[in-house]
């Protein structure tokens, strides 16, 4: 077997004719030290060239760290949200020369916890929760260890922690309003029960409702759980009724958007014709299903890259940023 080449810093100096200092600032993103746009060129050219990969664990030593970030979840792990912001936690990391550690375990006890053990074991240097349930005492607990840790939400813990997050909800007001300036006369709402005290869809749609003058009514709202057959059974009875039918309806999940469609075309309900429908949040599929759905879609990618950003900042020096809150966007496409 042929023995692998060793190729270190000091041949990408003598490649790209720098100092091996100027190789370590550039790889390392140093503050403050000024390179010329095409001695940077040189040295990435000379790192492409000569296939050069950092020795991560001698750089790690030399920083005391372990040049990890923990991912942690609970949801499922082919979740389009999860696996979005993933790929922004990467390539934010990545940048930085760090990688990334998934840890989904289950946890009785904080300090049981997968993620703490591997703190605790220098496994990883900061933790970044993507759309997992932290409670007050979990996060105390991390506190009094001093571990640097963000979370990335859809919507706003209102606690005061290093958080990113979204203005989605902002954006149902003017969904409402478009629906309003299409002539829409009923206006339904399809979307799962709330499980967190935080999730203020509903309640959202509500207001917006009201500042657009129209009425809410509890037998246009459908609220569902995991069962699409049960779900799909509820749309269609609300559609099916008689007086006062919806003409549009805001779908509070990307799910609950593509069922809505399903259970239109079960019944021969022409969209957009007969039914406007706009789902919140952002999928992969919206624009492959037949029409393909408005959305409000989600920041996920600059999530994860946001939340990179700040794990590494608290690393470095401890600081926790603010709340973030990153813009979502109403997309109109074929179904409204």
């Amino acid at each position: 077997m042929r023995k692998k080449k060793s190729v270190s810093s000091k041949d990408v100096a003598r490649e790209a004719g720098v100092s091996q200092a100027t190789v370590s600032y550039i790889l390392n993103n140093v503050k403050g030290i000024k390179i010329r746009p095409e001695t940077r060129q040189a040295v990435l050219d000379a790192i492409k060239k000569l296939n050069y990969h950092p020795d991560q664990i001698a750089r790690g030593m030399k920083l005391k760290r372990s040049m990890s970030v923990g991912v942690v979840t609970d949801r499922n792990v082919t979740n389009f949200y999860f696996m979005k912001t993933l790929e922004g936690i990467r390539d934010g990391l990545q940048a930085h020369n760090y990688s990334v550690s998934l840890l989904f375990n289950k946890y009785e006890s904080i300090q049981e916890a997968e993620f703490i053990k591997y703190y605790n074991s220098n496994r990883i240097d900061g933790i970044i929760f993507a759309f997992a349930s932290i409670s007050d005492e979990d996060m105390a607990y991390m506190d009094s260890m001093g571990i640097p840790y963000v979370m990335v939400n859809t919507y706003s813990s209102g606690k005061d922690v290093g958080e990113v997050c979204t203005d989605h909800l902002a954006h149902i007001q003017e969904v409402i309003g478009y629906f309003k300036s299409k002539g829409v006369k009923y206006i339904a709402y399809a979307g799962p029960v709330p499980r967190r005290a935080n999730d203020k869809r509903l309640e959202a749609f509500k207001e917006a409702m009201v500042l657009h003058g129209y009425q809410v009514k509890d037998d246009r709202i459908v609220l569902g759980g995991q069962d699409n057959g049960e779900v799909c059974r509820a749309i269609m009875e609300l559609l099916e009724g008689r007086d006062s039918r919806p003409d549009a309806i805001l779908a509070a999940s990307p799910r609950f958007g593509m069922l809505t469609v399903k259970s239109c075309h079960m019944l021969g309900i022409r969209i957009p014709q007969d039914v406007r429908i706009v789902a919140v949040g952002s999928s992969n599929f919206f624009e492959l299903i037949y029409p393909t759905l408005s959305s409000i879609e989600l920041p996920l990618y600059d999530m994860g890259l946001k939340a990179a950003e700040m794990v590494l900042k608290a690393i470095d020096d401890g600081s926790i940023a603010p709340t973030i809150v990153l813009p979502s966007e109403f997309v109109i496409r074929e179904s409204s």
